[in-house]
């Protein structure tokens, strides 16, 4: 009886609690309003759909564990998707690996100007970011001449990227998963992993202790940017239709996916398990609204105002979380 008290105490307090409530909630509604989602085909249609978001999601958290913030990434996203599917098109017998690294090298490279600007020129991120934003945006449109590049334009190889499948689940579902579980690794059991907390919690104190907060700050960038590109292609691969406009406000999406998931807009502070539940609930919340015509329009309203509610949220637990050391520190002396 007490380890099952002590198990639900730990799920209580388990820090996903509330979303995953709330997920229930939004899965409930779901059967509700659309009676044909408990299938396996509209699942997986789910997940493939919302990859994109996924990893770019995964992306601005590295950028956000610093203290920053990169609204580029969707004008990222859309050069790297122009610049593969015109690539492909002057080339189409290439290897579609050849066309992943491309993506993910132009990515990468829209990133390190991103930290080159924040770590080395001290510009602030959000500056630096719209600048870049506007700039990368530019440059989709330079690539293509202002053209769509339709779907019968692209290889079936192309295609494949995308809408490959193993074990029922698409190839840009597979990717996800790899990058999610790469990335916890990446931030639990490395150094350059632990020094993003430490140069998010206080950049102050992890410089003394030796830190190059500069180049940390480089490297989180462009590994947002690598997969900011590499969520282009799998777009273009999974849509097969593609312009300079594709991703436009998508950076909205994936920020929503990590405040909601308890990734602090200050710094510091992120865990993957508690991104993953944000990305469901984000991705299903979508699922929702899209099945609900008269509330649909107003989209892009809700995803902004649950951006600002989990803001305050996470503001709120921080401080109740900083009174109650207090008062346990005071208790102590």
């Amino acid at each position: 009886m007490d380890k099952l008290k002590l198990f639900g105490k730990r799920v209580i307090n388990y820090k996903g609690f509330g979303l995953s409530s709330t997920i229930v909630v939004l899965l409930i509604l779901l059967a509700v309003f659309s009676s044909d989602f408990y299938s396996w085909t509209s699942f997986t249609t789910v997940l493939s759909n919302n990859s994109v978001y996924a990893i770019l999601a995964v992306g601005i958290m590295f950028v956000l564990l610093t203290g920053g913030i990169d609204i580029s990434v969707a004008s990222t996203m859309a050069v790297s998707a122009c610049a593969t599917s015109e690539l492909m098109k002057a080339a189409p017998n290439i290897h579609p690996i050849l066309w992943v690294l491309v993506a993910i090298i132009i990515g990468a490279g829209c990133g390190f100007i991103n930290g080159i600007l924040i770590g080395k020129l001290k510009i602030a991120p959000m500056i630096a970011t719209l600048g870049t934003m506007f700039t990368y945006r530019g440059l989709a449109y330079v690539i293509t001449g202002g053209e769509q590049i339709h779907q019968g334009e692209f290889t079936e190889a192309f295609k494949a990227i995308s809408r490959s499948t193993f074990l029922g689940i698409t190839s840009a579902t597979w990717i996800v998963v790899i990058i999610i579980v790469a990335t916890a690794v990446f931030l639990a059991l490395t150094k350059p992993g632990r020094r993003l907390y430490a140069i998010g919690t206080n950049e102050q104190s992890a410089a003394i202790t030796g830190t190059n907060v500069a180049n940390v700050k480089i490297m989180a960038y462009t590994i947002c940017g690598a997969l900011a590109g590499l969520s282009g292609i799998i777009f273009a691969g999974n849509y097969a239709s593609v312009h300079s406009e594709v991703g436009l406000n998508f950076e909205m999406t994936a920020i929503a996916m990590c405040v909601i998931g308890g990734v602090s807009n200050k710094g510091g502070k992120g865990r993957v398990d508690c991104l993953v539940l944000g990305i469901f609930f984000m991705s299903l919340l979508m699922t929702l609204l899209a099945r609900i015509p008269s509330i649909s329009t107003f989209e892009e309203a809700i995803k902004g105002a649950i951006i600002v509610i989990a803001v305050v949220i996470n503001i709120v637990n921080d401080n109740i979380k900083a009174r109650k050391e207090v008062l346990e520190m005071g208790r102590r002396l």
